[in-house]
């Protein structure tokens, strides 16, 4: 019936259903997406009248009047009837044609059932239009005007541009939808296309050009900013073809797709509190430039805010967390725009700048001490702080990322020594700041000779029966003259000596001792949670060895929960996950905790044996400080819960923390709003003289 067979060829690769059809309803031509729609063979459906296919026969003589009178039909919803006999629930387009002088009738169809599948489907096929996209410039030379029918009705942009001068020679009716201005214009000036990319992506794109290959093909996105002034994200796929010297394109819109991916993007690379870079950003970062900057120095700073945890502790962390907010607002502002700021953790901050000139270098640090001169206006309250900065030079300090941070790290504690609130450059001579060190290691190896670690117990509440669930052990270091000693201060250093797998044998004895006196005395069901440290994943008999203990204990697995950080997961993630699942498989429950604040799992969350998502209190201590706070504790909460997984939130200091929560159905609920941390003594005395239901009080601190 036709014989341009690879123009039916092409139509055959679309994913859409499309049929051809004459004025009484015969079906001229079927392309086999239709075919596998309706459940039918291909040859069955050539010469049958559409009417029999047709769970409603009035809808084609309407839609046949408005096309003749139009030319084409909106979109609408149409029902088919399956070979089968069920029906398929399709949106359809017809437009009229000519072919061959006579008219006919050019019908889209799209299976709203089988969305998804028909956009994965259409990439594959995008690919392949593009391989024969030679085949299609012959065709246009003697079907020109039966093509740009066609090609009309397809929703991507289709077009051709010189290699030379990246003119445009040609381009089908999409680009009016994606763009907002007609073809014509385009083809009457082409270069207009160029004219609307967003500024900030003129280079990528020209870059782009110059570089992609003859004969090769790449995807590229890029932003361009329509008649209206709305900015759109593009996809392209390029082929550069080698004989008729010009790039073929074909460009989808994917603003929707792309916008709704931004929100789990974004928490992948940022802090969620002042919304700087994390540290996942910061290696991406530091990495690009080591791999590009052989002959380009750079300097990187590290900057602590001093004495800053004194205010986390006598304030609170909502006035901590306010600071921080405006310190950030405030580096920003003192940095060039090809220089990089990021969030390093707690109260820490690194500065990248994109050279290594000693006035710049100078004049950037002067700076960051000065904007501390001003105070903090918070609440009406004025705090005053300072920083201590360290700075180091590539290649002259450091050749790698971890030397670079680690002798920021001791330029900053020598600033620090030397009264704070300065900037200090890394010199190999700098041994004075290795004291605190070496002091705290002499501390942790007192600790463990005198049994000087001790494990509190804060308690995890069920948010539907306010029933205690199990306890999460914190371990506590108060040494006899130092006073408390900081996890955050001994573990890192004990990580680094080995001393940690010391310090975690303690947290598990004293851990099962609690769990052996609770059991006696305590008859609902309970676990009780410990961290591990991603130094205790690293040795491969670490699971095997934890399931012994508890055997040789006769503690059963189920009173036993391990929480595993985001950062600690992603260190190692194929062995960690390795163990994971031993410790799974004996019984034993895993958190993910921390979630969010470093490393984004959202990757591996579906392939990890994870039984609960801890929401880290990061998220939640900010909760009203603005929607999109509370946006993402419910989406971490909905895909918890899509995954099967429970969900935990730490932090709950306040009562609308608490009603907020409920209200969301967050499964579990720690902070100082429901208990504080207790020693062992004190939680079996409140498991005394308190109802097993438990009654939240106003919080009269923060958690550390």
């Amino acid at each position: 019936m036709f014989t341009e067979a690879p123009l039916l060829d092409v139509l055959n690769y679309l994913p859409d259903g499309i049929i051809i059809v004459d004025e009484r309803g015969v079906i001229l031509f079927a392309n086999e997406s239709f075919s596998d729609m309706l459940g039918y063979e291909n040859s069955m459906l050539t010469g049958l009248n559409i009417l029999t296919v047709l769970a409603d026969i009035d809808i084609f003589q309407k839609c046949i009047a408005t096309v003749m009178k139009e030319g084409k039909s909106l979109d609408a919803q149409t029902d088919f009837l399956h070979h089968n006999g069920h029906i398929v629930q399709t949106t359809k387009s017809v437009r009229m044609i000519r072919l061959d002088g006579n008219v006919r009738f050019f019908v889209n169809i799209r299976n709203l059932t089988e969305l998804n599948q028909l956009n994965r489907e259409l990439l594959r096929s995008k690919e392949l239009v593009e391989l024969q996209a030679h085949e299609l410039s012959k065709l246009l030379n003697r079907k020109n005007q039966e093509l740009e029918e066609i090609l009309g009705s397809i929703d991507e942009v289709i077009w051709y541009i010189h290699s030379q001068n990246l003119t445009l020679s040609y381009v089908n009716d999409a680009i009016n939808d994606i763009f907002g201005i007609p073809k014509e214009d385009f083809l009457t000036d082409p270069t207009l296309w160029q004219q609307h990319i967003h500024p900030q992506d003129r280079d990528l794109v020209e870059i782009f050009f110059k570089t992609l290959p003859q004969g090769h093909s790449q995807t590229i996105r890029f932003r361009i900013i329509r008649q209206n002034g709305e900015t759109r994200w593009l996809d392209s796929r390029i082929h550069h073809h080698p004989k008729l010297n010009i790039f073929i394109g074909i460009t989808s819109d994917i603003t929707a797709p792309k916008t709704q991916s931004e929100e789990i993007a974004f928490l992948a690379h940022h802090d969620p509190l002042t919304l700087l870079p994390n540290r996942t950003k910061l290696k991406y970062q530091l990495n690009s430039r080591l791999e590009h900057s052989e002959d380009s120095p750079f300097a990187l700073m590290l900057l602590d805010l001093d004495n800053f945890k004194n205010i986390n502790d006598t304030m609170g962390h909502k006035v901590g967390d306010d600071i921080l907010i405006e310190v950030s607002r405030r580096l920003q502002n003192t940095i060039d725009t090809y220089d990089f700021c990021a969030r390093f953790g707690g109260d820490e901050f690194i500065i990248i700048l994109h050279n290594a000139d000693s006035t710049r270098i100078d004049t950037v640090a002067k700076q960051i001490v000065q904007i501390f001169k001003e105070p903090f206006a918070i609440n009406g309250a004025d705090f005053f702080l300072s920083s201590s900065i360290g700075i180091t030079l590539y290649p002259q300090d450091a050749s790698n990322e971890e030397d670079l941070i680690k002798h920021a790290d001791t330029a900053m504690y020598n600033a620090k020594h030397k009264g704070k609130n300065r900037f200090v450059y890394y010199h190999t001579s700098m041994q004075e700041a290795l004291y605190d060190v070496l002091h705290i290691e002499s501390l942790i190896r007192d600790g463990l000779k005198q049994n000087l670690f001790e494990l509190y117990f804060q308690p995890l509440i069920n948010s539907k029966t306010l029933r205690i669930e199990g306890y999460e052990a914190l371990l506590r270091f108060p040494h006899p003259t130092e006073g408390f000693i900081s996890p955050e201060v001994f573990i890192p250093i004990a990580e680094n000596t080995g001393d940690i797998h010391l310090i975690s044998h303690e947290v598990l004895s004293q851990a099962c001792d609690f769990i052996e006196t609770l059991r006696m005395q305590w008859d609902d069901p309970f676990f009780v949670a410990i961290n591990v440290s991603a130094k205790q994943f690293h040795r491969e008999a670490f699971a095997r060895e934890l399931l012994e203990y508890l055997a040789q204990r006769s503690i059963p697995t189920s009173f036993l929960k391990i929480e595993v950080t985001e950062s600690t997961l992603m260190e190692n993630i194929s062995t960690i996950t390795h163990q994971l699942h031993e410790l799974k498989g004996g019984g034993i429950r895993i958190s993910l905790d921390d979630f969010g604040t470093g490393y984004s799992s959202f990757s591996y969350l579906a392939q990890l044996p994870i039984d609960t998502l801890k929401i880290d209190k990061s998220f939640i201590l900010p909760l009203f400080n603005g929607d999109s706070n509370r946006h993402i504790v419910t989406m971490i909460a909905n895909l918890a819960h899509v995954l099967g997984m429970s969900v935990t939130a730490e932090g709950v200091e306040e009562s609308r923390h608490y009603d907020f929560l409920i209200e969301n159905k967050i499964d579990t609920l720690q902070g100082y709003y429901l208990c504080r941390p207790l020693t062992k003594e004190q939680i079996l005395a409140k498991l005394q003289e308190e109802a097993p239901y438990f009654e939240p009080k106003s919080t009269v601190g923060y958690s550390i």
